[in-house]
């Protein structure tokens, strides 16, 4: 029969042969999440086991635990901020999906360059009064969501927008921009163009 891949298990035979196709049950003493030497997560210090006992006997290496929780993971955007192009007065957001383990920290910035060519990030919504930043846990576990809203739009908004990530494991950034056409001026111009159809 197929015996106990730990000593962290309690085997009970069941009625019919014994065998990979399962006639028995294993039932885990430890709960909780594990970090495997292969890197990856497991639910149960039992679950690795049996990992590593399959490893082993399909000839690879046996898997060892690292530490208790999920293993570390620095952040990875999943969904970067987008390009945006809208009209002054107008209601715009930018969002971004970030996955990490631990949750990671998510903050705005709008990057723009100094006269001298020098890279300025400025933190947001500093004292910007029609622009919010909101971060929410999600959609899945271990991911986090952030916006950035602005209403209404004004001209001074157009630019680079930074969705910035961080945990004790690493960080991560993407990029999305808003361009702006003042509204008078895409009014006149849609007026010019019914005025001269080509």
């Amino acid at each position: 029969g197929l015996r106990p891949p730990s000593t962290a298990l309690r085997w009970r035979p069941g009625a019919g042969a014994g065998g990979l196709e399962g006639t028995g049950l294993c039932v885990c003493k430890e709960d909780g999440a594990v970090c495997g030497s292969d890197g990856r997560s497991y639910r149960s210090v039992c679950a690795l086991h049996l990992r590593s006992w399959v490893s082993l006997h399909g000839g690879g290496e046996r898997i060892r635990k690292v530490h208790d929780g999920e293993c570390k993971l620095a952040p990875v955007i999943i969904v970067s901020p987008k390009k945006i192009h809208n009209v002054t007065g107008a209601q715009v957001y930018l969002s971004c999906e970030v996955k990490a383990v631990p949750t990671p920290v998510i903050t705005w910035r709008k990057v723009s360059e100094s006269s001298k060519g020098v890279k300025l990030l400025e933190e947001l919504p500093a004292d910007r009064v029609n622009m919010a930043v909101q971060i929410r846990g999600g959609p899945s576990k271990h991911e986090g969501t952030g916006w950035v809203l602005i209403n209404p739009l004004m001209k001074e908004d157009e630019g680079v927008y930074q969705c910035h990530a961080t945990n004790m494991a690493g960080e991560a950034h993407a990029e999305g921009s808003i361009t702006v056409t003042e509204q008078n001026k895409s009014k006149k111009a849609s007026l010019l163009a019914w005025d001269n159809p080509s």
